[in-house]
């Protein structure tokens, strides 16, 4: 079943990232045709022992928020999304309106500079990537215009078919070219069994397999999905291609593993996500 992109969650905390987030999902609803929902959170604070402190649940700094937000969603041009406001901790909360909701897409806001989202990207955003069940999509801007280039990342695993299906939908929906990459890792197994083969061959099946698991998934007749093989270090390959043809969107897989995937997001997506400064689409793994 292909991805079906019809309810979009911003999360937001009222600051600049936080506005990333809700100008993207007013971006991203507008131009796929899906309903937009904000949510914020009344953080509590986790004092020595679990204790949680009332400190931040003061009225006054609820209603600031509440209005903050309100501003947010004003400015974003989404006066039709539906704002919920939840207490407690803020990636749980976010999840957990996720799926109350039912979203086919989550989010989040970061800062757009490498050095700075190595330390941002570790606190609320990854803590959303690592917990959510559905798609998530790390904003370092606050972009209005659709997608023009998406960049999708295929380790040519059984997650592959699902991560292409979301780029199709997106890509489709914003009218966007899409090009699929694939790395070459010597440490892959389809690397060691092209061990026998010369460069040129190594890449020649490389690119044959990229071939394949494109062609299993349906692609409207008016998308092209240009495909390219490169060698190295996967993280770091992917950031190049995605400079060298200046996407505007990485879309990759979580690369976790069953419940390993909610603790260790993936060497890989955590590389992308900290050293890069592009907008980046996490789809998980399915559950079961």
């Amino acid at each position: 079943m292909m991805y079906d992109l019809r309810r979009v969650l911003a999360a937001t905390d009222g600051s600049e990232h936080g506005m990333n987030a809700v100008t993207s999902g007013a971006s991203c609803a507008r131009h796929s045709g899906a309903t937009l929902s904000v949510v914020t959170v009344v953080e509590a604070v986790m004092m020595p022992l679990g204790i949680e402190t009332a400190a931040v649940h003061d009225q006054t700094y609820a209603r600031d928020l509440r209005e903050r937000v309100k501003g947010q969603i004003e400015a974003a041009g989404a006066t039709d999304a539906e704002l919920y406001v939840r207490d407690g901790l803020a990636a749980p909360a976010i999840t957990q309106v996720a799926e109350e909701l039912d979203v086919d897409l989550i989010i989040v806001g970061a800062h757009p500079r490498p050095t700075v989202a190595r330390f941002l990207v570790g606190s609320t955003a990854e803590r959303v990537l690592r917990m959510a069940h559905r798609p998530t999509l790390v904003a370092t801007e606050g972009r209005t215009e659709s997608f023009k280039r998406i960049l999708v990342s295929l380790d040519l695993s059984g997650q592959s078919q699902r991560v292409l299906e979301t780029a199709v939908t997106l890509a489709e929906q914003c009218g966007a070219e899409l090009k699929a990459v694939y790395v070459q890792d010597r440490l892959t197994p389809m690397l060691l069994e092209a061990a026998l083969f010369d460069e040129k061959e190594s890449r020649h099946h490389a690119d044959s397999e990229l071939k394949k698991a494109v062609a299993k998934v349906p692609v409207p007749s008016e998308l092209m999905v240009s495909r390219e093989v490169r060698e190295g270090h996967a993280g770091h390959e992917i950031l190049h291609a995605a400079d060298d043809w200046d996407a505007d969107l990485i879309v990759m897989g979580s690369h976790g593993f069953g419940f390993f995937n909610r603790l260790l997001l993936g060497s890989i997506s955590l590389y992308v996500l900290r050293h890069g400064h592009r907008a980046t689409l996490v789809v998980p793994r399915p559950e079961g």
